[in-house]
């Protein structure tokens, strides 16, 4: 038998691997800067995903983080020369998804089924 939260994937990795393909891939035109940027911002959400897991007592400091870098994604999206839908719409939704899972981490002082589930898997 199985335990289902074994089978969650952990969205914090999934955002990590989705903005490092945004940056390698060459389909979008971003400055060397804003690729460094971006490739900063994954390696702290990876620290992140790895502290909520290990511990309650960084989760207030990690919704802050996790909300922090929404916004810079979404200020390097609007700089992209020249601009372009695509990009900005992928990195909105990638800011959507760290502010939703920064809102989960604020809630409380439990571990998020999405962490715990990342500990066993």
């Amino acid at each position: 038998m199985t335990d289902a939260r074994l089978t969650l994937a952990n969205p914090l990795h999934d955002i990590v691997i989705e903005l490092r393909n945004l940056c390698r891939d060459g389909e979008f035109s971003i400055s060397a800067a804003d690729a460094g940027s971006v490739e900063r911002i994954a390696t702290h959400i990876t620290n992140i995903g790895v502290s909520v897991v290990a511990s309650t007592q960084d989760h207030v400091n990690a919704s802050k983080r996790l909300n922090d870098f929404a916004s810079a994604l979404a200020r390097i999206a609007r700089n992209t020369a020249p601009p372009n839908e695509a990009f900005n719409a992928r990195m909105a939704l990638i800011g959507l998804k760290l502010r939703d899972l920064g809102g989960q981490l604020a809630e409380g002082d439990k571990i998020p089924e999405w962490a715990a589930s990342a500990a066993y898997g």
